[in-house]
């Protein structure tokens, strides 16, 4: 799903994942209290080649504005209040004690991801299952690529397969070279 305001005009509902730390790992929160981890997948950064030339501050500034502070709010407040209609979370905003609220630009700032896509290449349809590339580079036969950003795609569960099957193939080509 694609978030209000993350290209796709506004519409609503969206997708968004949702993570409860707390209830398996009772140090993901303070005593008494809990936690939640809320992802909003949206469109990643458009590449601006005239950014190249200035400076990393101003390039991240840029970058950020293609996320406004006013989308980001909206979409925010849109997920909140598809949370409120649980049972249970009504009244969801009054026990917010602390938030961090990201997008694509505080990701290419703080881990140089190249347009901000914590998922690998990018977050789109041409980047999902069979369409992500594959472990094996077309040019270089020694050249083998594993995690979000190859088959069979992101999240831990996928990336750990994709490490495993890489080993392997790895393993068996340095038995075939004798190694």
């Amino acid at each position: 799903g694609i978030s209000a305001g993350h290209g796709n005009g506004g519409v609503e509902p969206f997708n968004f994942y949702v993570h409860r730390p707390a209830a398996s790992d009772p140090t993901a929160a303070p005593e008494g209290g809990d936690s939640l981890m809320i992802l909003v997948p949206c469109r990643t950064l458009r590449r601006d080649g005239d950014l190249a030339g200035v400076a990393r501050a101003e390039a991240i500034g840029k970058y950020g504005d293609q996320h406004p502070a006013e989308e980001v709010d909206r979409t925010r407040e849109a997920v909140l209040r598809r949370l409120a209609a649980l049972g249970g979370l009504e009244d969801l905003r009054r026990h917010i004690v602390r938030e961090d609220v990201t997008a694509p630009a505080d990701y290419a700032d703080a881990y140089n991801l190249g347009a901000g896509a914590a998922f690998g290449l990018s977050h789109g349809l041409g980047q999902l299952s069979l369409t992500r590339p594959g472990a094996r580079h077309g040019g270089m036969k020694n050249v083998m690529f594993v995690g979000a950003s190859s088959r069979p795609g992101n999240g831990v569960p996928l990336v750990l397969i994709g490490a495993k099957n890489v080993a392997k193939e790895a393993v068996r080509v340095l038995e075939e070279k004798g190694l």
